[in-house]
């Protein structure tokens, strides 16, 4: 088995210099990598969706996988928060409703 890593860049505001095109570093300016371990095969999309909820903003990602289970996972800091089980095919596709209540996923199962 090997694991795919998601990897997500927090990204911070990034200041330029006057007379230079790259950014300057800072604390501010710098981009965090975060790996999300946990599929087992490669994947087939990723959705973000954000939610404003009493002043306060989440953003969710879920990704599709072709090792049957898709994940959600918190987009800010990487922590998983649930896997759909059930599939019993490679899952191609996912999506969030608007208010991340609801998930739907699609896979290349044969339902009988």
């Amino acid at each position: 088995f090997f694991l795919i890593n998601i990897l997500l860049y927090l990204s911070e505001s990034t200041t330029m210099a006057p007379a230079t095109p790259e950014p300057i570093a800072s604390t501010k300016g710098r981009q965090i990598p975060i790996v999300c371990p946990g599929h087992t095969r490669p994947l087939a999309e990723l959705q973000f969706r954000s939610v404003h909820e009493n002043d306060e903003k989440r953003t969710f990602l879920v990704s599709a996988c072709h090792d049957k289970m898709p994940m959600l996972r918190d987009a800010a800091t990487g922590d998983w928060i649930g896997t759909f089980a059930g599939h019993k095919g490679a899952v191609w596709s996912c999506r969030l409703d608007p208010a991340a209540l609801l998930a739907g996923t699609a896979s290349g199962e044969r339902l009988s």
